[in-house]
């Protein structure tokens, strides 16, 4: 090289270093990623001096992390007097705490323990930010329609953004507007008046994933025709988004617009429950949500694409983290999002420094910068699964990479290997959602990855080109041929009779699991003899905790009362353990899950039965349908007459009609008398009401959704003598249980 050569040369080195220190000295994450580097090798040091033979390959980083996450996820229950997350927790404290006492390594000890409780206090602190006011009554709501926003034949579902409720600035507000004289757009600015609903983190002891990483603070419900409507303004990542979905929607079909659109911004609400189900059933779900391989896709192609057009290694970092942080923006910071961001960019900055890339502590340093500004985000399950996924194919790939080696091609033994390693890992969360566990999974992704690999950056980049030359959107047209090949593929292999249906894991069950998972991989260095006799032990830890947590916990008689969103549900059980189902709503399968109860014997409408909702209550598989009206489209759908006593099972029924109005039905088993009146029709106040059923001597009287309509009851009304109604109100009281227990009412509140 001639000396002009060089200097050039320098110059283009001296001009990166310098764009390399803005980034470094004005970017979080760089600098972030700076100091990982120090810690490494300061813990390398450490780990030299130490004459003590490793028994843990153990990460200085990683390991303080999974304490924090785990004090996270334990407080609320441990501290509440969970008799099994007391139990669990004990055990692994006692057990890790005696084994690093045994190896003398008290420092590790101290920090991990700090780690933990300080994740404790941490839960409190999520909890307390997450509080929102509870407001009685109507109240006036103003907010700006956002773009989630979901329409069909007769609602608007929209989340309302920039929201206040009686002037008072709130989180979003979730809004169901019944269609009615007016459309809706987004970006319009909405004021009505509707009783609204706090929404809180937790529901029956599950977490309210979406509403807390969409900032929703509350649910309402109003009629559009009672709504005032005025120009507003659209953000500029919500330009972006609604600029690509038409883009989208104009080059493909609707089905292909919508799984586009979910691949690129995790958005699903546009995919139809049939192709949702194929994707799940499939084993194929992953590549409907953002995450870690959507981010890795991106910087391969992001990173190898200026490397080879000689763009200076510096600026091409910038350039790329610039684009990985705009998509991040995108696709809303979400917690899986945010973590394989955070992990590629300091894969980059690995590659920039010739450093060693440790894949487990860079997810430690994204997990504590997300935990950290979002402690709530420990119990969302979309981030579990990205970190449960990672932590699978770091333990588990090369073990079953070398043994599908011996006896297939590497390309493929590392496929299977990645894909088997990954599946097991997010197992017990797939099983939370009660989905299908394909036995052929690991086969279909490697049709489905190579495709993947080829749609989604040619996704990426034609959106882009489409947004900047509009003329160009005829490059969008091949996605849609790539997304109906991939339809075809999961719609095979969803019919498949290899799967396995999964139930919802118990908490002992998953901690266990994930130990067990532990044990067995590299990070254990031991003798085989020991890790056989240690995973073994995680094995009969595992089968007593499935033996234990398998009992049905549920009530042996009772009432059970669920409110989502002002839509009720009514579970009765009677003491032979015949169940049946009034309403329905989104906590009625959470509630199924947690008490263990496989399905309903009988459903109970006090509307009609068509096709549609018979299909869609299946999933309780209710022997058989009661109501007087609807269609006989299924032999275990019973039409009845009104005033007229019916018997099903031990439970006795009787459609009421007043006036010629369906009143509600009463129904009688174990004793006591139950009435659930029809909100389609209520409009007595509670006396009229109670003088009118006063034939039945009711013990508990449901007045409905339209509780207002009742002039001093709010959603139902319990009878303590058969004389009196004691009103009880919903917003004290919350979903609940009524078991009872020797002629007396034992309520019970639920989260």
């Amino acid at each position: 090289m001639t000396r002009q050569g060089r200097r050039r040369a320098a110059a283009r080195d001296a001009e990166g270093e310098i764009i390399f220190n803005i980034v470094k000295n004005y970017a979080f994450l760089a600098v972030i990623c700076n100091n990982y580097f120090v810690l490494i090798d300061f813990f390398d040091k450490i780990n030299k001096k130490m004459n003590t033979k490793r028994f843990v390959n153990f990460r200085y980083i990683f390991y303080p992390f999974l304490a924090f996450l785990f004090g996270i996820v334990v407080a609320r229950n441990l501290y509440q007097g969970s008799i099994e997350v007391i139990v669990v927790t004990a055990l692994l404290l006692l057990a890790f705490g005696g084994f690093l006492i045994f190896r003398k390594r008290y420092k590790i000890l101290a920090l991990l323990f700090a780690f933990f409780f300080i994740g404790n206090g941490f839960y409190y602190i999520g909890e307390a930010t997450y509080y929102n006011k509870d407001y009685s009554g109507e109240v006036l709501v103003v907010g700006r329609v956002s773009d989630s926003f979901e329409e069909s034949d007769y609602i608007y579902e929209v989340l309302l953004k920039d929201a206040s409720i009686n002037g008072e600035n709130c989180r979003n507000i979730k809004v169901t507007f019944t269609k009615e004289g007016q459309s809706l757009q987004v970006g319009e600015i909405v004021s009505f008046e509707s009783e609204v609903e706090a929404v809180k983190p937790f529901s029956l002891g599950s977490f309210n994933s979406s509403a807390y990483r969409s900032g929703t603070g509350y649910t309402a419900k109003a009629n559009l025709s009672e709504v005032v409507i005025s120009s507003g303004y659209t953000n500029l990542d919500e330009k972006i988004r609604l600029a690509i979905k038409e883009k989208l929607y104009q080059n493909m079909n609707e089905e292909n617009a919508a799984v586009a659109y979910a691949v690129l911004f995790g958005d699903q609400s546009g995919i139809s429950f049939e192709i949702k189900d194929s994707y799940r059933n499939s084993g194929i779900i992953h590549i409907l949500t953002v995450s870690g391989l959507n981010i890795t896709f991106l910087i391969a192609i992001m990173f190898g694409f200026l490397k080879l057009l000689k763009v200076n290694k510096y600026v091409n970092f910038a350039l790329t983290s610039m684009i990985i942080v705009l998509y991040s923006a995108l696709c809303g910071f979400t917690p899986s999002v945010v973590r394989a961001a955070v992990m590629g960019i300091i894969m980059m900055v690995a590659m920039l420094s010739n450093r060693r890339y440790d894949s487990l502590n860079s997810m430690g340093i994204a997990g504590f910068l997300i935990l950290l500004i979002s402690p709530l985000s420990a119990f969302d399950v979309g981030f579990l699964m990205s970190i449960a996924c990672v932590c699978g194919i770091v333990l588990l790939y090369p073990m079953f990479c070398n043994l599908f080696k011996k006896f297939m091609p590497n390309i493929i033994a590392q496929y299977i290997a990645i894909s088997l390693s990954a599946q097991l890992a997010i197992l017990p969360f797939l099983a939370l959602f009660s989905s299908n566990l394909n036995l052929l999974s690991f086969i279909i992704n490697l049709f489905i990855v190579p495709i993947f690999s080829i749609v989604f950056p040619w996704l990426f980049f034609s959106s882009i080109i489409c947004l900047i030359l509009p003329f160009m959107s005829f490059l969008l047209v091949p996605v849609g041929w790539g997304f109906t090949l991939t339809k075809y593929i999961a719609l095979i292999f969803a019919t498949t009779s290899l799967q396995i249906k999964l139930t919802p894991f118990a908490f002992s069950v998953i901690v266990f699991f994930f130990l067990f998972i532990y044990l067995i991989s590299q990070f254990i260095m031991c003798k085989p003899i020991n890790k056989f006799l240690l995973s073994t032990m995680s094995i009969f830890c595992i089968t007593c905790c499935f033996g234990f947590t398998s009992l049905n916990k549920g009530m042996k008689g009772g009432v059970t009362y669920l409110n989502y969103n002002n839509e009720e549900a009514i579970i009765l059980k009677n003491s032979d353990g015949q169940t049946m189902l009034i309403g329905d709503n989104y906590l009625v399968e959470r509630y199924f899950n947690n008490e263990n109860i496989l399905g309903i014997d009988i459903y109970l409408s006090l509307g009609s039965i068509t096709t549609y909702n018979a299909s869609d209550l299946a999933k309780y598989t209710p022997q058989m349908f009661l109501c007087t009206q609807g269609e006989e489209c299924q032999d275990n759908i019973i039409i009845c007459q009104t005033n007229t006593q019916i018997l099903a099972g031990n439970f006795e029924i009787v459609f009421f009609e007043a006036n010629s109005k369906l009143v509600g039905a009463n129904i009688s088993y174990d004793g006591y008398n139950i009435f659930v009146a029809s909100s389609d029709n209520l409009d007595y106040n509670d006396k009229e009401l109670f003088s009118l059923v006063g034939s039945f001597m009711p013990d508990i009287v449901f007045l409905g959704e339209d509780y207002y309509l009742a002039q001093n009851s709010n959603y139902f009304s319990v009878s303590s003598n058969k004389n009196d109604i004691t009103t009880l109100n919903f917003y004290d009281y919350g979903n609940f249980n009524i078991e009872f227990i020797n002629g007396k009412f034992i309520t019970r509140g639920l989260d």
